[in-house]
């Protein structure tokens, strides 16, 4: 045992070793991933080939930046189910738990810090839901009166599917990674809501005329210069 313990190999990962994992996955499927790296002939460990495959080889892994529209739908369902990252990644299809995490880490913690506050606190709660989100829903309406992507139109114009119920714990199936609109379309929907990803706050989806923002909050004048290089890096 202690020998099998000392063959273990540790460190980045080889283009061998991953068309090794790739290969005996698609010939044995996924699951019993200590069985399976017996089988392949990787000196590694189960879990370090179970989150290879997940977070890496897996063929619908999405790579590239998290978009506005991810974003937005990121906020919203962390302010709902906080740190439940497993969860939030089942309505962002092709992007992983830990992936999600580290944009929550890098990204939304230093806003926070940027402002002096906790990222947990009330007070950054209420900057995310007034200021951080409504700015991410303008910039994809933007986006889509630019013609932007067929996502943004989607978002903005209220296109897309009936969306499922954002508490259902059941897995969703997958999904295209635009945000979902309450406003039905004339695309069929299919028969099953779980074929749809959640909808964020039914406030997101109000017409960007009716938004009862303080218009001022946009007013560089009444932000410190802390607060107003906070306001510009959302652009980032």
């Amino acid at each position: 045992m202690e020998s099998e313990v000392m063959n273990v190999r540790r460190g980045p990962w080889t283009l061998e070793e991953d068309l090794l994992l790739i290969n005996n996955v698609a010939s044995h499927g996924e699951g019993r991933w200590n069985s399976l790296a017996s089988v392949a002939g990787l000196l590694r460990t189960g879990k370090s080939c179970r989150l290879r495959w997940l977070n890496y080889l897996r063929p619908d892994v999405r790579r590239g930046n998290i978009t506005p529209e991810e974003q937005l739908l990121i906020l919203d369902l962390h302010s709902r189910w906080g740190n439940r990252w497993s969860k939030i990644a089942q309505y962002l299809p092709g992007r992983t738990d830990n992936e999600i995490k580290n944009y929550w880490r890098t990204r939304v913690q230093k806003h926070a810090k940027l402002l002096n506050c906790d990222a947990n606190s009330k007070q950054f709660e209420e900057i995310v839901r007034h200021v951080w989100m409504p700015h991410l829903f303008q910039r994809i309406h933007r986006a889509a009166l630019a013609g932007g992507n067929s996502t943004a139109v989607a978002a903005a114009c209220g296109g897309g599917p009936v969306p499922m119920n954002p508490c259902d714990d059941r897995r969703p199936a997958e999904a295209g990674s635009g945000l979902s609109s309450p406003v039905k379309s004339s695309v069929a929907v299919e028969e099953s809501p779980e074929l749809s990803p959640p909808l964020p706050s039914e406030d997101l989806w109000r017409p960007l005329d009716s938004w009862e923002l303080d218009q001022s909050i946009w007013d560089e004048n009444s932000w410190n210069m802390e607060e107003y290089s906070w306001l510009q890096q959302l652009e980032l």
